[in-house]
């Protein structure tokens, strides 16, 4: 277990010896591990080079005189070992840093030699699926994805990879076109992916369908025909393009507004809402119009018609005493609803 700090098996056996002992001799060790006399005293001279233990000569012991009469005292385990896992854990830092160097590299080098390693054609919907969860089981840091039609399976299990990729502790940013919330199941869909940890940001539209892992590898559709997407997309290894890629998400998300923070069970139940004065159905009402949604889409999200909806629209606007929309957000905003 300790050759993860440069310690090999005797060095930890004669080393819990002295912890145990206090201090003791080379020969006093070993009658305590069973180690012979002579793996033991190289055990000791390379504990001493890592700090972990100190020759002291205290004078002759059980008949040993010369070197045999040292009385090794073993250091703090705490400090020492917590030293050595520091320095190990540097030593680490600089190899993954040159690990990354020398795989901008390679890529580099590979990209010179044949351009077409950059990018690789996905056919197919079933092929394209797969590919997303390779992605999204590769991703060790970060997830960016743009969010828009057709928007696919709205069913919860298939939240499943992405309730995964948060549970790693994995950074995941997406922003949404409105159109996606609008559809069914869609709202309830991204409430839950909030929920779970990921930070969505919603815009009336995308330019395009977008997955972007690490900011190394980014998968699209080659064609921007909601009818044909599922055609054939493209994957995007680490190059000037990912960077533009993940450049043109960052500018989207700075655009995009904040999704409205909600329980999505309490969408129309009347439960009691966690904001300020506000009960449950304006939480989502609000929310919905912060999001940009039409009428008829928040009517469907609600499970009410539209007549109800603006009958509860007027009743907000009352509260909020506004006369339009831009006016019920920014009362919204400030008395902290939103």
């Amino acid at each position: 277990m300790w050759e993860a700090v440069g310690l090999g098996q005797a060095e930890e056996r004669v080393y819990r010896a002295l912890v145990r002992l206090g201090r003791g001799t080379a020969r006093e060790c070993t009658a305590e591990t069973g180690l012979a006399e002579a793996e033991v005293r190289t055990a000791l001279r390379g504990l001493a080079g890592f700090g972990l233990v100190t020759a002291v000569d205290s004078g002759a012991r059980d008949g040993e005189a010369g070197a045999d009469a040292a009385v090794w005292v073993s250091a703090d385990p705490q400090v020492a070992l917590g030293a050595l896992l520091r320095r190990r854990r540097t030593e680490l830092d600089r190899m993954r840093q040159s690990v990354d160097e020398l795989s901008a590299e390679y890529r580099e080098a590979q990209l010179r030699d044949d351009p077409g390693r950059l990018t690789e054609v996905v056919r197919g919907g079933t092929a394209q699926y797969a590919r997303v969860q390779d992605l999204l089981a590769g991703t060790e840091k970060e997830l960016l994805t743009l969010v828009g039609p057709p928007f696919l399976d709205p069913a919860d299990d298939s939240l499943a990879p992405m309730q995964r990729l948060l549970e790693r502790g994995v950074e995941c940013r997406a922003v949404h076109a409105a159109e996606v919330l609008a559809a069914d199941g869609g709202w309830r869909q991204a409430q839950r992916l909030s929920e779970l940890g990921e930070r969505i940001r919603v815009l009336p539209s995308v330019p395009v369908k977008l997955v972007i892992a690490d900011r190394r590898r980014a998968l699209l559709p080659l064609s921007t025909r909601a009818d044909r997407m599922m055609d054939s997309a493209v994957l995007v290894r680490h190059s000037a393009l990912t960077d533009a890629l993940v450049a043109l998400f960052e500018q989207l998300w700075e655009r995009g507004a904040p999704l409205g923070a909600m329980d999505a069970a309490r969408i129309g139940d009347g439960a009691p809402s966690a904001s300020a004065g506000a009960p449950a159905p304006d939480d989502a009402l609000l929310a919905m119009l912060a999001a940009g949604l039409k009428d008829e889409a928040i009517a469907r999200q609600l499970r009410i018609s539209e007549r109800s909806l603006r009958r509860r629209m007027s009743v907000l606007l009352g509260r909020l005493a506004a006369t339009s929309r831009f006016q019920a957000g920014v009362q919204a905003v400030r008395r902290g609803w939103l």
